[in-house]
C-alpha cells in the first residue's frame, strides 16, 4: 500500500498544491510532494481558506500554499504558491499543534501554547488595529496573559479558547460575530482590534467561526450561538431572531460528548458519536437533507442512511466526510468541482467519492471551493 494526497476543486490560486493554477479541478489529483519534506503518511491536518491551503505534519511542522496577496501563506508576496512548501522561519525549533485559516489570514498553535498569526489584517483580525497593520507574511507571535488551547477563524473574525477555557475574539463584529453584547440591547460593534474576552462564556471546550457567526462548546454539553442567524446558522428561529451579539444556550440540542462542530460560511455540521447533523442554509444542499425546498433548516437534521462517520471537513457551502471503513463522501455547492465527483452540479446528499482504484481514506480537509484527502492506495 501506498499513501498519497489528493485534491479538488477551485484552483484559481494553486491551492491544490499541483504545481499549476487551473479554474477547477472536478475530479480527484494526485499531489506531487517530492520537491518538499512533506511525507503523506505524516500529515495530520489539512485546513484551507478562501485560496490557500496549509497542511501540519506529525512532526509539528506547517506547509502551505496557493493565494497569496496577503501574505497568507507566509511566504513573501510576489506571486501565489502553487506547490506546498515548508514554512521556516519563525517556526524553526517549535512544534505546531494546530491550525487555522481565514479567508485570507492563517493561524499556528504551538505545543507551548502560543499562538502565531498572519496574512490579512484588514478587519482587525489579527489582533492588531488595521492601521498600523495591514498584512504581514511573517508569522508573528500573539502576546497575551493566558495560554491558548484552540483557535478558529471567521470571515473576518477569530475566536482563541484559552488553557482556563475563555473565550477571546477579535476582528469584525457587525453581525453580532463576536458576542461582546452584555448589556441587553443589541448593539453590535463593528470592529475589535485587540483580543476581548467575552465573559459571560466559561468552561469552553472547542469554538467554531463561521462567515459572520460563532458557535462554542461547553464542557457540560452546552451550545451557545451568536452573529447572524439570517439561514438559522445559529440554530435559533429565524422568525424571532435574525441575528445576536450576545451568546445565546441552545435549548433544543441534545449531544453526546464528545461533540464536533464546524461551520461553513451560513450552515453548521456537527459530528457526534458518528452521525452528522446539519442546520443552517441548504440552499446547495449543503446539509445533505436532499430537501432543497426547504432553503434553511434552523433546527438540527440528522443525515441518515450513512456509514459512521470519522472526520467531517466543511468548507463554505460543501462538506467532505470520512467514514470508519474509509470511504470519502462529499456533498453540497459544486460550482468548482468541489464534491470531486467529474461535474459541477451541486449534490444535495452524501455521494461516495470514486477513484480508478481501490483505496482507503485517512484524513480530509477542505478550503472556501477545494477539498482534500490522505488516502492509501490498496
Amino acid at each position: 500500500m501506498s499513501y498519497c494526497l489528493i485534491s479538488w476543486g477551485a484552483n484559481s490560486h494553486g491551492q491544490l498544491g499541483q504545481g499549476i493554477q487551473s479554474e477547477e479541478c472536478v475530479s480527484p489529483r494526485e499531489v506531487n510532494l517530492s520537491k518538499c519534506s512533506l511525507e503523506p503518511q505524516k500529515i495530520n491536518k489539512i485546513v484551507g481558506g478562501a485560496g490557500h491551503t496549509l497542511i501540519l505534519d506529525d512532526y509539528g511542522r506547517v506547509y502551505s500554499c496557493g493565494w497569496n496577496n496577503k501574505g497568507q501563506t507566509g511566504f513573501p508576496v510576489k506571486e501565489d504558491v502553487l506547490s506546498f512548501r515548508e514554512l521556516n522561519g519563525k517556526f524553526k525549533g517549535k512544534v505546531v499543534i494546530d491550525v487555522a485559516c481565514g479567508w485570507d489570514c492563517s493561524a499556528a498553535l504551538t505545543i507551548e501554547g502560543t499562538l502565531f498569526l498572519w496574512g490579512s489584517n484588514c478587519f482587525g483580525q489579527l489582533g492588531e488595529h488595521p492601521s498600523k497593520l495591514q498584512w504581514t507574511h511573517e508569522p508573528f507571535e500573539v502576546v497575551i496573559d493566558r495560554k491558548i488551547k484552540g483557535v478558529s477563524i471567521g470571515l473576518r473574525h477569530i475566536t482563541l479558547v484559552t488553557e482556563d477555557r475563555k473565550i477571546l475574539v477579535a476582528g469584525a463584529g457587525n453581525k453580532g460575530q463576536l458576542g461582546l453584547n452584555y448589556s441587553g440591547n443589541e448593539k453590535c460593534l463593528n470592529a475589535v482590534y485587540t483580543f476581548t474576552e467575552v465573559p459571560t462564556l466559561t468552561n469552553v471546550d472547542d469554538v467554531s467561526c463561521g462567515q459572520h457567526h460563532t458557535i462554542v462548546v461547553t464542557k457540560d454539553r452546552n451550545l451557545y450561538a451568536f452573529g447572524d442567524n439570517k439561514h438559522g446558522q445559529l440554530g435559533l428561529d429565524t422568525d424571532t431572531i435574525t441575528k445576536t451579539s450576545s451568546p445565546i444556550k441552545l435549548s433544543n440540542f441534545q449531544f453526546q460528548l464528545p461533540i464536533k462542530i464546524h461551520s461553513g460560511w451560513s450552515h453548521v455540521i456537527a459530528l457526534n458519536d458518528g452521525q452528522i447533523f446539519g442546520w443552517g442554509r441548504n440552499t446547495y444542499g449543503q446539509l445533505g437533507i436532499a430537501d432543497l425546498e426547504r432553503p434553511t433548516s434552523w433546527k438540527a437534521v440528522r443525515i441518515g442512511n450513512l456509514s459512521k462517520i470519522q472526520q467531517i471537513s466543511v468548507g463554505s457551502e460543501h462538506n467532505v466526510a470520512l467514514t470508519e471503513n474509509g470511504k470519502l463522501l462529499c456533498w453540497g455547492w459544486n460550482e468548482h468541482g468541489n464534491c470531486g465527483n467529474g461535474h459541477k452540479t451541486d449534490v444535495q446528499f452524501p455521494e461516495q467519492l470514486s477513484l480508478s482504484y481501490d483505496y482507503t481514506g485517512i484524513l480530509v480537509g477542505s478550503g472556501a471551493g477545494h477539498s482534500f484527502a490522505l488516502i492509501k492506495k490498496s
